[in-house]
């Protein structure tokens, strides 16, 4: 899986990872989520972008907070980490 610093820069869009991963870690303080759910929030942050432009920046945020343990992935639920 590439970077989402990898993704940002090669897509151009008006995020940085700190500010991505801050979108993920808010949606998630409201609730446990889906990609979807993130991949759209991060389309309305940035309107240049498709849907599955956003898509593949949440999946690079999430996999990258899962690393981390920030967040836990369930099968399509996402949740925060412990």
């Amino acid at each position: 899986m590439e970077s989402l610093k990898f993704h940002i820069d090669n897509m151009c869009a008006n995020f940085t990872v700190d500010s991505v991963h801050n979108l993920v870690k808010a949606r998630l303080a409201q609730g446990s989520c889906t990609m979807s759910d993130i991949a759209s929030e991060i389309a309305q942050r940035d309107r240049s972008l498709d849907i599955a432009s956003a898509r593949t920046l949440a999946e690079a945020a999430v996999g990258a907070l899962a690393q981390r343990g920030d967040v836990a992935v369930q099968g399509e639920q996402i949740y925060r980490g412990g």
